[in-house]
């Protein structure tokens, strides 16, 4: 059965993928690079029975062959509002008004939402955060670029975006079950070597803070950066001084460390009664 946090990690694995020129290498993150629209997305809703638009502007087939991808062609449907005579998850705007005949549209981000843009674009809310008193939502979008007007780029991109974004029409919200609620805890990077911590919203810590790592049951400090990544050896920290992070993968991996009286390394430990670190110095 599927999940909201696998489809999640699914998207955000994709970025990078370039659209081809032909239909070749259509697998290839970077294969066979152009301009006319080819993707493995298309191809693989054409399979399923349903009309993949290949060669053909694929922003919003992308965001339905996420769904299919992990729920299957007729969950993904049923997710959709749709059935597959009233296909049409290969327009944006026909595809907000299906949700929208199911009254299931809005104004505000929500983790999972497939997003409606004015400029006739679509993509998909993968976070949800604060960062120096502002809330911003990532969204990952296909056939775009960096520009965050981009309708046409290419290419599977990650944006970050205000938290009201004035191009949006709005959020199409998909009623994920109860299964779906993400797990709260450190989380390995799309890249396979950095972490992060998410909680139970689907949102994730940036600067220092105090957590409890479950593997151990060990608590530390730790230090992410303003993308939400865990940052390991010395690091200048928002306050400007400079720590040393553990870099060693394991339990400790991440944690602020002091060195001892007897010039050891070791992981700071913080009083809670006392409200200071704990260490072995008088």
């Amino acid at each position: 059965m599927g999940t909201l946090e696998n489809l999640i990690k699914k998207a955000l694995s994709e970025e990078g993928y370039i659209e081809k020129r032909s239909n070749k290498d259509l697998d290839s993150k970077t294969a066979n690079k152009g301009d006319q629209n080819y993707t493995k997305y298309a191809r693989d809703v054409n399979t399923a029975g349903l009309m993949g638009c290949q060669a053909q502007p694929w922003c919003c087939t992308f965001q339905f062959w996420l769904e299919m991808a992990e729920f299957g062609p007729e969950e993904a449907l049923e997710h959709w509002n749709m059935t597959r005579q009233t296909y049409v998850g290969y327009n944006c705007f026909a595809t907000y008004n299906a949700f929208k005949r199911a009254g299931k549209v809005g104004v505000t981000p929500k983790l999972g939402a497939v997003v409606i843009f004015d400029f006739s674009h679509a993509g998909r809310v993968v976070n949800i955060y604060s960062k120096n008193g502002q809330k911003y939502w990532d969204c990952l979008e296909g056939n775009t670029s960096s520009n965050l007007s981009d309708r046409n780029g290419g290419q599977v991109k990650l944006k970050t975006r205000p938290w009201n974004d004035p191009s949006v029409k709005g959020f199409c919200y998909i009623d994920y079950d109860a299964g779906a609620e993400l797990q709260e805890g450190f989380q390995l990077a799309a890249d396979g070597k950095r972490w992060w911590y998410q909680y139970k919203d689907g949102t994730y810590p940036t600067g220092w803070i105090y957590l409890t790592e479950k593997t151990g049951g060990t608590s530390g400090w730790y230090l992410f950066d303003e993308a939400g990544y865990m940052l390991t050896g010395y690091q200048a920290a928002p306050d400007g001084r400079k720590y040393f992070l553990c870099p060693e993968p394991g339990i400790n991996e991440g944690k602020c460390m002091v060195t001892n009286n007897k010039g050891v390394l070791m992981v700071v430990e913080w009083d809670m009664e006392k409200e200071r670190y704990k260490t072995d110095i008088a």
